[in-house]
């Protein structure tokens, strides 16, 4: 797998903001997962200071979702903080790891958002555009948009609306636990995200390739951090 080289990073809000509308206008909702095989979640994790990303991916086999294989990749952080921009602070770092990977995923799991996004192209829809595959956002906290409260038990949903757009749906994917919040981000449709996420559901909040991708980013960073203590 590899992703578009020739994207430019910018330095500055305003050059991101310009490269994210016009990424939007490539975002696609339409998609075919009669053959879904492999599925592919990425999260990250910071280091100290938050000067360094930790980026891990693991693809698993679905729909009996047994690890497949993992890839890493860390770097240093070059953009600031801003929120609904997270694609050009971790973004490089997410696609390098994802190209390291011998497979091919059918469809990746982002830990971030869609199409629910104030600009509806977050960072799940970005990865989507850069390497033209399908794409998920699954989030832990609601980025734009409402939602009505979600019942208690686990398989409550409600939809997640912005300017009048249903653009999302929050789901209680384990009972008396706050809900996830899924949206399309690339090449896929608001059913078919949720049905993907929720099958891909293994008792936990979050979906268990992106669970996994969590756990094993954090992991990855106490290596790596452990491994240069060691040297200084």
């Amino acid at each position: 797998m590899d992703y578009h080289r020739e994207l430019v990073w910018p330095t500055a809000k305003s050059e991101a903001l310009e490269m994210q509308k016009k990424m939007a206008d490539s975002v696609e909702l339409l998609g075919n997962f009669d053959d879904l095989k492999l599925v592919a979640a990425v999260d990250t994790a910071y280091g100290k200071n938050a000067e360094v990303v930790y980026a891990a991916v693991v693809v698993v086999s679905f729909p009996d979702v047994e690890e497949v294989e993992r890839a890493f990749q860390y770097d240093r952080v070059e953009f600031p903080y801003v929120p609904g921009l997270f694609f050009y602070r971790e973004g490089l770092t997410i696609l390098k790891a994802l190209s390291k990977l011998e497979c091919n995923p059918d469809v990746v799991i982002v830990h971030g958002h869609g199409i629910a996004h104030p600009r509806r192209c977050g960072i799940a829809s970005q990865i989507g555009v850069a390497l033209k595959i399908p794409t998920i956002g699954c989030a832990r906290k609601l980025l734009c948009g409402y939602h009505r409260p979600v019942d208690a038990a686990k398989g409550s949903s409600q939809p997640i609306t912005h300017n009048s757009r249903e653009v999302g749906i929050a789901y209680r994917s384990k009972e008396n636990v706050k809900p996830v919040f899924i949206s399309p981000g690339h090449r896929c449709n608001l059913e078919q995200a949720r049905d993907i996420v929720v099958r891909n559901l293994r008792g936990f909040r979050l979906p268990e390739p992106l669970r996994l991708a969590h756990l094993f980013a954090n992991k990855f960073r106490r290596r790596v951090e452990g491994k240069n203590a060691v040297r200084q």
